[in-house]
């Protein structure tokens, strides 16, 4: 039932691909990657997401690797 409204969505979150390939709000799961990646809502660019999570853990990376 949820699936047709995923799909007629105006407007989607962007989501962040870490090195790894994985989504950065949720990067255990590998399924949540590929379905970024093909439903075209995935990107490597930190400045383009609008992903709350992906946007919060880019931030605290950099936090990270700066400290």
């Amino acid at each position: 039932m949820t699936t047709w409204r995923r799909r007629n969505r105006p407007k989607r979150d962007l989501h962040f691909l870490n090195a790894d390939g994985m989504v950065a709000c949720n990067p255990r799961d590998r399924e949540a990657a590929h379905r970024a990646e093909t439903e075209g809502i995935a990107t490597e660019n930190p400045g383009a997401v609008t992903c709350k999570k992906c946007r919060m853990a880019i931030r605290k990376a950099g936090a990270r690797r700066t400290a």
